[in-house]
Order: structure tokens, then sequence, then C-alpha cells
């Protein structure tokens, strides 16, 4: 353990948050103190996750902003997110050079290459793009901290805001998945709280489904009052659905006079 904590005072967890329509939530999702340290929370459900089940590609659903009061709005674009596994830990551009480090150096080195791996994520939005790296240990693969700056079109933007905490899988199915982004707050960095929910296919959810991940999240008390919803998954659908329910009765009435 003590290798460990002396090997990370090298390591900068840095974690981007979203992309475009997802930025401006920097702003809104902060809680009410600037040193709230209760926030996140650590669950052991997925600790023994085959990664495998969550590498490739997702589209996004819904954004869940668990300690804002915005409410429900949706989007038409449709952001997509690779997971991918790689064997090479990038390389930290903080914390002392490693060129010409001693062996006890190189042996931690070596030593967390063992007990660690190394994810990899891509986000893609309107041709726009940001990659950041995650690293989990062995015995918990479902809780991932962040590895390093990020690559991107979009870091590079005065408006970029880093995300610094920990992504903790809280739902992994064949067919969708469920990440939180948890930062705890300081006295200089306000605490976020976010969920994102994922499909594998483009588009649509089924409805109980993703009542039932809301539910799941509400048992665990975060809040899906505040929520964006993309891929015209939204209040638009759902009155054509309404609507057409609606003239379905209708014409049914009139059928059986």
């Amino acid at each position: 353990m003590n290798d460990i904590m002396e090997f990370q005072g090298w390591i900068i967890l840095r974690l981007p948050w979203m992309l475009l329509l997802f930025s401006l939530a920097i702003g809104h999702e902060t809680s009410n103190s600037t040193d709230d340290k209760d926030v996140c929370f650590r669950e052991h459900k997925y600790d023994n996750l085959d990664v495998r089940t969550v590498l490739g590609k997702w589209s996004v659903i819904e954004l869940y902003m668990h300690l804002s009061k915005e409410g429900v709005t949706t989007y038409r674009s449709c952001p997509t997110v690779t997971i991918w596994e790689e064997d090479d830990f990038p390389r930290s551009t903080f914390g002392p050079s490693t060129d010409n480090q001693l062996y006890h150096v190189q042996a931690l080195n070596a030593k967390f290459r063992q007990d660690y791996r190394n994810l990899r994520l891509l986000w893609d939005e309107a041709g726009q793009s940001i990659e950041y790296a995650l690293y989990f240990r062995n015995d918990s693969a479902g809780y991932w901290q962040a590895f390093d700056v990020q690559n991107g079109t979009l870091a590079a933007r005065p408006s970029y805001q880093q995300f610094t905490g920990t992504v903790q899988v809280l739902k992994a199915v064949n067919d969708h998945l469920v990440l939180n982004f948890c930062q705890e707050g300081t006295t200089n960095v306000p605490a976020q709280l976010y969920s994102v929910l994922f499909s594998r296919e483009p588009g649509q959810m089924a409805r109980w489904e993703i009542d039932s991940v809301h539910s799941m999240l509400q048992n665990k008390k975060l809040s899906v009052a505040s929520r964006r919803m993309v891929c015209g998954n939204g209040a638009e659908k759902q009155m054509y659905s309404v609507i057409f329910s609606m003239l379905s009765v209708f014409f049914a009435v009139i059928a059986s006079f």
C-alpha cells in the first residue's frame, strides 16, 4: 500500500467532463458547499467486472446531473463513446522525469503495471472528440481513475474544465451501461456528480429500461430530476407516443359504432 501511495505521488488525476452540449453542465452542476466531501460513494458490485463486456462503442441516451436543478432538456445530437483496453500506460507529463530513474522507482512502476490495468475512452460528438486514459486495480475492475492529461479537439478550448475524480460502473448489461462520474468538493473546486446512460444501439431505448435505470439511481439517492436526453430521446417523441395512443383509442371507439 505504501508503495502504491508513493507511486501515486507523481500521478495527477485529471478527468474531463462531457463535450459540447454537456460542457455547460459544469457551471450548473455544483454543490451548494465548496467543501463537500460526502458527495462521492463507493460500491463493490462490479469489483469483479469482466472489462471486456464494456469495451467497444456505446451511444449516449441520457445524462443525469445529480446536484443540479435545471430540469429536463432534450438535444438532437447523438454522442458516442468508445472504450478499449491498452497494455501500455501513458507516460505522465506531470511529476519527476523517469528517464534516469533509480531501480526502486523502476520496480514500483513494474509493480504498478502488474496490479493495475489501463483503459482508454474516446468521446465523440458532432465531429468533436476527446480522449482520456483511465486505470483500475485488478480487484476493482468497475472503479476507474483518470491518468494523465487528455487529447482531443476540445482539450485546448479556454472553456474546457477538468474533472478530477473517479468513474464507477453502476450497471453493465448486454445492451446498456451506466457510469457515474464523481468529484469531491474542496475549498477551491466544487463537488460534481454525474451519471450517464449508454446503449449499445444508437437511438431510443425502451421506456421500461430507462425507467428501471431511473429507479436504480433513485435507490442510490441519486436524483434524476435534472437530466439531459440526447438523440431525440425526449419529450417530442413521448408526445408523439401520447398522440398516437389517443388516436388509436379514438379510432377504436369509432370502429365500435
